[in-house]
């Protein structure tokens, strides 16, 4: 009698969590809720540990780091045929194991088509919404992946969070991937579906282009060749930890390889040969746009964690356009690691960002 009660209660426990914890993450992706009970698990540990050499980290942050090294990004053979390699990495979606879609959020694939070329895009909102052309935000959303990987399953739950956050509507861009497709392939794919926008009546002025590390340096080729093609540019730009060298010239690639959490400087030269022939050249503006001009470029904001290898590729991009009068912001993450702006599910330091990008966007909103 007294074992049967005790699997009576913890029965109905088992019951109650099975409810009660996906609707307290507000998911019912299984990997997504473990993860989140682990960083929950190491943030109560940090809590009581305090960290002499960085206090003003949070200490879910440190948990976060505390994840990261409990379970590492997977490391692929540099030797192996890259071919092989770039189908098994497309097949693994981490993405979506971080940040999953939320279920009421809506997502409309269309295909656009811009002089005989089509591009699958898809129009992103949550809460629902019906954008109006003559008036709402459209945040042009590139992500990242060092041109060689990402789609929208990897990146739905990051976008549709993102138009919650920016009270917006997200088009996502399924560009062309190298090195099937190598750049200026997804620049042609940008500004073809920015050009066929416009020509719809959407003005220039209710655009931002938003990219994530290759994403983010996507949108900086785009807007560079854009200015050269004298077509009007976008609102404004933002850019999360954006690949803006391919040369590696930085000092921060040298500097935070023993800090960097994601990446190391074999990783980065690797991707580079992919993304890039024989006969392309890394400084090359057209695949570097930290060498290209930054003249008449629309506002910027841009962020970046100051112990990534990429962080130079941030701040010099600051400088030149600096340099060249653009109105331009940048918010350094102290001790943040790569792209962590879009981990806001995670730990305050993302969320502070993102509620600084969002200031900043309905500032830019209310001067026009």
């Amino acid at each position: 009698m007294l074992i049967f009660d005790y699997l009576k209660k913890l029965s109905i426990f088992i019951l109650i969590t099975t409810i009660v914890i996906p609707l307290w993450y507000k998911s019912t992706n299984s990997q997504y809720i473990l993860i989140r009970i682990v960083h929950s698990l190491l943030t109560l540990k940090h809590s009581f540990i305090s960290d002499a050499t960085r206090p003003t980290l949070s200490a879910e942050y440190r948990a976060f780091e505390n994840l990261i090294r409990i379970r590492p990004i997977p490391q692929y053979d540099p030797l192996a045929d890259a071919i092989t390699l770039l189908k098994d990495m497309r097949s693994k979606s981490v993405m979506s194991d971080l940040i999953p879609k939320p279920a009421q959020c809506r997502i409309n694939k269309e295909i656009f088509e811009y002089d005989e070329h089509t591009i699958d895009t898809y129009w992103i909102d949550y809460p629902i919404r019906n954008f109006q052309k003559h008036s709402d935000k459209l945040f042009i959303f590139l992500h990242g992946g060092g041109y060689l990987i990402g789609n929208i399953q990897s990146y739905s739950g990051i976008e549709c969070e993102l138009s919650r956050i920016f009270n917006g509507t997200i088009l996502h861009v399924e560009y062309r991937l190298s090195p099937e497709h190598p750049i200026p392939a997804a620049v042609n794919d940008t500004i073809s579906v920015y050009r066929t926008l416009l020509n719809r009546d959407i003005l220039s002025s209710q655009i931002f282009f938003i990219g994530d590390s290759a994403g983010g340096g996507l949108s900086l080729l785009t807007i560079q060749t854009l200015i050269k093609q004298q077509t009007q540019t976008p609102r404004g730009v933002i850019v999360l930890s954006p690949w803006t060298d391919l040369s590696a010239s930085g000092e921060s690639f040298i500097g935070n390889r023993e800090i960097d959490l994601l990446f190391s400087h074999d990783d980065v030269r690797w991707v580079t040969a992919q993304v890039l022939s024989l006969n392309q050249s890394a400084n090359d503006p057209h695949y570097s746009p930290l060498f290209g001009s930054f003249k008449e470029f629309p506002p910027m904001y841009i962020t970046v964690g100051t112990t990534e290898i990429l962080y130079d590729d941030a701040r010099r991009v600051f400088r030149k356009a600096q340099e060249a009068n653009v109105n331009v912001t940048l918010e350094e993450g102290l001790h943040m690691m790569h792209i962590y702006p879009i981990l806001f599910s995670f730990f305050p330091e993302a969320q502070n960002t993102l509620n600084n990008i969002n200031r900043w966007v309905q500032t830019l909103i209310e001067e026009h």
